[in-house]
C-alpha cells in the first residue's frame, strides 16, 4: 500500500512529534508513504528516511494537492489540509482519512463536505467521537488513539486499507 500524509501545521509542536512517530512506525512496517508538509524542520526530520518521500515545503492545501501523486489513501492530519483531501477524492477518487483534535468543526458548508466525504474521521478519544457523532450522525467515526498513546501501526494500516474498500463517503445522494 502506498499511503500519503498532508500536514500543513506550520508549529513542530506535540502532534508534529506524533506524526514523526507515526511515519516512522509505519516505514518500519515497509509501507511506501509520500509527505507533504508545511514545516521545513518536519520536512528536513523526514527526508532522511527511507520509502519515504517529501515534497517540498507548502503553505496551501490547493499545493498539498498538486503535489500528491496517485496513492492507496491519504491521511490528513490538520484542519488546514482537509481541503486537499476534499480535492483528492472529488478529482482523483483518492480516499483519505481526516484525524480530528479538539473542537467541533463549525458550519462552514466547505468544513461540512471535508467530514462528510473523509472516508472516516478519527478520533483520539471517546469523548470527541460523542461530540462529532453528535454534531453530524452521517460522519463515519472511529476511536484510534494517537501512536504514542496506545494507537498501533497495525491499527492504522487496517484503517487505511478499510477505507480503500469504502464507497466514497458522500457518494450515494446522502447529502
Amino acid at each position: 500500500m502506498h499511503i500519503g500524509h498532508i500536514n500543513l501545521s506550520a508549529s513542530l509542536d506535540e502532534t508534529g512529534e506524533h506524526f514523526i512517530v507515526l511515519v516512522e512506525t509505519l516505514r518500519s512496517q515497509g509501507q511506501h508513504q509520500h509527505l507533504v508538509v508545511g514545516n521545513a524542520a518536519l520536512a528536513k526530520r523526514l527526508r532522511r528516511l527511507d520509502r519515504v518521500a517529501v515534497a517540498p515545503v507548502v503553505r496551501s492545501p490547493v499545493s498539498a494537492f498538486c503535489l500528491m501523486p496517485s496513492l492507496d489513501v491519504v491521511h490528513i492530519h490538520d484542519p488546514e489540509a482537509g481541503q486537499a483531501g476534499l480535492l483528492l477524492t472529488l478529482t482523483r477518487s483518492i480516499p483519505f482519512v481526516l484525524t480530528h483534535r479538539g473542537a467541533l468543526p463549525g458550519r462552514n458548508p466547505l468544513t461540512q463536505a471535508i467530514y462528510r466525504r473523509a472516508s472516516l474521521v478519527v478520533c483520539l478519544d471517546d469523548s470527541d467521537q460523542a461530540l462529532l457523532r453528535h454534531y453530524d450522525p452521517s460522519i463515519s467515526v472511529a476511536v484510534l488513539p494517537d501512536i504514542t498513546h496506545g494507537g498501533s501501526a497495525t491499527d492504522h494500516l487496517r484503517i487505511y486499507q478499510n477505507s480503500q474498500r469504502m464507497p466514497m463517503a458522500g457518494s450515494s445522494g446522502s447529502q
